[in-house]
């Protein structure tokens, strides 16, 4: 797992091997990188007592390889394919320089689906971009370990690592502002919620153990999960396996979007 954590081989010794690239950048200038696929366990660490049902049982999952974004969605991303911007955080209430790169927000969940429906779109892609799966968020969040927060176990060093309510004087950030975690993603902890693909369900049973989305069913049907908590939350909901949901329709000044790819983009 996270076979390109390992030190490097001797170059020498491997003349003869081409490297495969573990970065890609779109055509909007949207930052990829690659996660390599492995088994984890996801939900709560039983060694904290913290959590509770929502975040349990905690239950064996193992994904593919994927990429996924190095930062949220950004306000200047959003509006270059849909030609608005919804943001609260634009103009005014922000340095108006930086506020492109700001993360978008005031984006509901079908707002996010319709974002990657357009992406898809626009680069002549079927079903290449997505929202996250929970599964993948988490996967990530905990870069092979098991960790409350994607850095470690203690809050102290939160400040280095997440726009939240200790660190945002009440708004967002750009993005990359902050530490990024061991795969050098930036921002899943704090500035803005992420949508995943997921319905939320009110526990673990019978959650999928592959990685892929948990849809469908009268308890799902409501609410969609969101993750990483915002600029307005404390650190609890910074926890890798924090659950947050919300229904699809809803919007807020703390909630965005990060996207993900499931296929190969260097073909």
């Amino acid at each position: 797992m996270f076979d390109f954590l390992k030190k490097k081989p001797d170059v020498s010794s491997v003349s003869e091997a081409v490297e495969t690239p573990r970065d890609f950048t779109n055509s909007i200038g949207m930052e990829f990188l690659y996660i390599d696929g492995g088994e984890f366990m996801m939900g709560r660490n039983p060694q904290y007592n913290e959590g509770g049902d929502v975040e349990s049982p905690a239950h064996s999952v193992k994904l593919s390889g994927f990429w996924i974004a190095k930062y949220p969605v950004t306000q200047e991303q959003y509006f270059k394919l849909t030609r608005v911007n919804p943001s609260f955080f634009k103009n005014d209430k922000v340095e108006e320089e930086s506020s492109r790169r700001h993360p978008v927000e005031q984006v509901s969940w079908f707002d996010a689906k319709a974002y990657v429906e357009l992406i898809n779109r626009y680069e002549g892609k079927t079903r290449f971009y997505a929202l996250p799966t929970e599964a993948q968020w988490e996967y990530v969040a905990k870069a092979g370990g098991n960790t409350r927060f994607t850095f470690g176990d203690s809050e102290a060093q939160l400040d280095d690592h997440a726009v939240y309510e200790y660190s945002a004087n009440a708004k967002t950030a750009a993005v990359g502002n902050r530490l990024p975690n061991r795969l050098g993603i930036h921002d899943l902890l704090g500035n803005v919620w992420e949508w995943c693909e997921d319905d939320f369900f009110a526990n673990y049973n019978g959650a999928p153990s592959d990685g892929s989305p948990r849809i469908g069913g009268a308890e799902g049907e409501s609410f969609k999960v969101r993750r990483g908590g915002s600029y307005k939350t404390g650190y609890m909901c910074l926890r890798s396996s924090f659950r947050g949901y919300s229904r699809p329709d809803f919007i807020s000044n703390d909630i965005g979007l990060r996207l993900v790819i499931n296929g190969d983009p260097l073909k």
